[in-house]
């Protein structure tokens, strides 16, 4: 009996020493190029950048990366420069021990943009990473200037975990159930599968990318948001939130609560919903198409968008219409909600679209001949016929000296002829004064000299 005590006892403590070394587990990546990676918060962060026009960051959620996110970036980038990153803890970024949790993603977030020059993006979030968003608007409205939410939680409560990933995320246990999970692909899959709706949309990357992150890294941040979302407390701050919103759902998310839309709807002053059919925690994956045409219709403000979800209407793409005809963003006052080129030096209040009239300067019948200048200096009437030729220099100094040198550049042709006639200056006679003796001289007077009569 002692010896399965101790056996027992042994195993309690290999389990619990394993745990404790997978849970403190970093990450960090191998090789760091400058086309790909950029050091943000003390960690190496992958990105990527696709498309040109005004900016969109693409954040993911918990378990994924910017991978999630591959089919909608490549329609968005139709229009949009599209940025995408992988969060610390997941991805190919690296896996710190701490930094996790909403307010540290959202930190992430502004240091991203602040490091591309971002003003006035539109920030798509999935999951975790919509809270980030949320969190990021309302610290920085001068950086956001729309928000599109995707099957984001706005209460712990609304998260609902399948019971083989939720033992992954327990405290001792736990970071051994997701070592196993890394380590067997199938572990990882079913985890994965309440994800999508349908088993076939479960694609290798969204399995795959659930194994790259860390023990720590899963649990961290999923208890930390967990903490930061509870209660309410990020859709209480959302209400200082001032751009617009969308809120997008699938009805069969088996993950987080559909109705978490109306939650957000609720406090955010100007706000969408959406609910896509038969569809579950990832549209972008199983529905790239019918999302892509929602968020490109509430980001141009281009309603054609939804009527052909599987490709953007062929006279709005940017190739084909100029970027000045395209439709503008209007608010409900009216006013260009268009994201501002941090680039663009041209004047906003400028009426680009106006025509203004041409005016004709073909001189009228009988109005003044037109004026050009001639190479004497001199100017002369077009239509004239009796120009006199231009006077040659004469060798007498005394002939030519009030004329003046024979240029193109001057615009006088002729010097006034007096102009160096000086007159003589006035010359007065000169007084010749008696010297003058003390005993001769008058006192003065106070009114001044005083003169004989």
């Amino acid at each position: 009996m002692s010896t399965i005590l101790i056996v027992l006892f042994l195993l309690v403590v290999v389990v619990v020493a394993a745990s404790f070394a997978l849970g403190r587990g970093t990450y960090e990546v191998d090789s760091a190029r400058d086309t790909e990676f950029l050091e943000l918060e003390g960690a190496w962060v992958r990105y990527d950048v696709i498309g040109g026009g005004p900016p969109v960051v693409l954040v993911h959620g918990w378990l994924s990366s910017s991978r999630i996110w591959e089919a909608l970036a490549r329609r968005l980038a139709q229009r949009f420069t599209v940025y995408s990153l992988d969060l610390t803890g997941f991805g190919e970024s690296d896996k710190p021990l701490s930094g996790y949790g909403v307010r540290n993603g959202s930190r992430l977030l502004y240091a991203f943009c602040a490091h591309f020059g971002l003003t006035r993006a539109s920030v798509i979030g999935h999951d975790l990473g919509g809270n980030m968003t949320v969190k990021l608007a309302a610290d920085h409205p001068d950086v956001v200037g729309r928000v599109v939410l995707v099957s984001v939680p706005a209460d712990e409560d609304q998260i609902d975990l399948p019971t083989p990933l939720w033992l992954a995320t327990l405290p001792v246990v736990g970071p051994l159930f997701y070592a196993l999970g890394r380590a067997v692909r199938p572990v990882r899959k079913m985890w994965m599968r309440p994800f999508v709706a349908d088993p076939d949309d479960l694609t290798d990357e969204l399995v795959d990318d659930a194994g790259k992150s860390t023990p720590a890294a899963a649990a961290r941040t999923l208890s930390i948001s967990r903490r930061e979302i509870a209660r309410g407390r990020l859709v209480r701050q959302a209400k200082v939130i001032k751009m617009p919103m969308l809120v997008v759902s699938g009805e069969e998310d088996q993950i987080v609560d559909p109705h978490s839309v109306s939650a957000w709807a609720g406090s955010v002053q100007r706000a969408e919903i959406c609910l896509i059919d038969a569809c579950g925690h990832a549209p972008m994956v199983e529905r790239p198409a019918e999302l892509a045409a929602r968020i490109l219709a509430f980001l141009t403000g281009d309603a054609r968008y939804l009527d052909q979800s599987s490709a953007p209407p062929a006279d709005a793409a940017v190739e084909d219409v100029p970027e000045d005809e395209q439709a503008p963003l209007l608010s409900e006052n009216g006013n260009d909600l268009r994201p501002i080129d941090p680039h663009d030096d041209a004047d906003d209040t400028a009426d680009l679209t106006a025509e203004y009239p041409i005016e004709d300067v073909t001189p009228e019948p009988n109005g003044p001949p037109k004026i050009h200048r001639k190479r004497d200096g001199s100017y002369q009437a077009e239509d004239r016929d009796d120009r006199r030729p231009a006077r040659e220099p004469s060798e007498d100094p005394l002939r030519d000296r009030n004329r003046r040198a024979t240029s193109a550049d001057d615009p006088i042709p002729e010097l006034p002829a007096d102009l160096f006639d000086w007159p003589e200056p006035r010359r007065e006679p000169r007084r010749r004064q008696r010297p003058e003796t003390p005993e001769d001289d008058p006192p003065e007077s106070p009114n001044g000299p005083s003169h004989p009569s």
